[in-house]
């Protein structure tokens, strides 16, 4: 089958090229950690050994859903499993490849995928929100062994969310309603939004710093050519609505306030 449309998500390449961060996921930060790349690097490797971790006893075979830069998945197979990358972005596919030293990888959307083989784990680390929520667990019950485990950390949107931040994220209650309704059992529910949001508020540093950055190098230009300037601001000022509006999105307290980030594990109990 062949993939509808590849993405190319420009945010990994900026992360993992500019930044030089292997992952794109947030971190688990310590609340006295200072908010600076190295902090960081150390908080996403905490969190990637808060999902190994939670990997249990008897998994062999894993399927990496939304792999990144294959660097967790990089991982796994160091550690002995039989892992599998899937993605519909183009960056994705070549740098996993790179990574992994030729693992296997599917070049699908998780829905539309059609496996010839079953997984003991599916693995999604900030990939599952992009999935249609009535297509998840459908899609999961297909890939996995009966009995199989489906882990999925990421941030879910309560019932009072509205606005810009109601967009993003699967609704809590309904996914959970969903997993039950297709036989996956909830095995682990670990809040860890207190642990998170400092990944935010660097984020915001770095948004605010880039505009002061911004704002310099333009500084002489905007001095010697006030008429264009402002026939500038004016094409832009949509534009410009828009990204301060979003702006909210990096508001750690406002994110506490309507979602939570979580760690789920669930069981798949095939009851056919």
């Amino acid at each position: 089958m062949k993939q509808k449309k590849p993405k190319n998500d420009r945010a990994l390449r900026f992360y993992n090229q500019v930044l030089g961060l292997d992952h794109l996921h947030y971190g688990i930060w310590n609340e006295d950690d200072e908010l600076t790349i190295a902090n960081l690097k150390i908080a996403q490797q905490r969190y990637e050994d808060l999902i190994v971790d939670a990997i249990p006893d008897g998994v062999t075979t894993i399927l990496d859903v939304g792999c990144g830069t294959g660097e967790l998945s990089k991982r796994l197979a160091n550690a002995g499993y039989q892992v599998e990358g899937l993605s519909p972005d183009i960056n994705q596919k070549d740098l996993y490849s790179i990574k992994t030293n030729g693992r296997p990888f599917h070049f699908y959307r998780f829905e539309e995928f059609k496996p010839t083989l079953r997984y003991d784990c599916i693995i999604m680390s900030e990939s599952g929100q992009y999935i249609p929520i009535e297509m998840l667990f459908t899609t999961a019950a297909l890939v996995l062994n009966p009995g199989g485990f489906l882990i999925n950390i990421d941030y879910f949107v309560l019932d009072n969310a509205d606005g810009v931040l109601g967009k993003s994220g699967h609704n809590l209650n309904r996914y959970i309603s969903e997993a039950d309704n297709n036989n996956f059992t909830m095995i682990i529910d670990n809040d860890i939004t207190a642990k998170i949001v400092k990944t935010l508020d660097f984020s915001k540093q770095l948004v605010e710093r880039g505009f002061i950055a911004f704002d310099i190098a333009t500084e002489k230009f905007r001095y010697k050519h006030p008429i264009i300037t402002k026939i500038i601001n004016y094409l832009i000022r949509r534009k410009k609505q828009k990204i301060n509006d979003e702006m909210i999105l990096l508001n750690s307290k406002k994110f506490t306030e309507v979602k939570k980030y979580i760690l789920f594990m669930f069981q798949f109990q095939n009851k056919t």
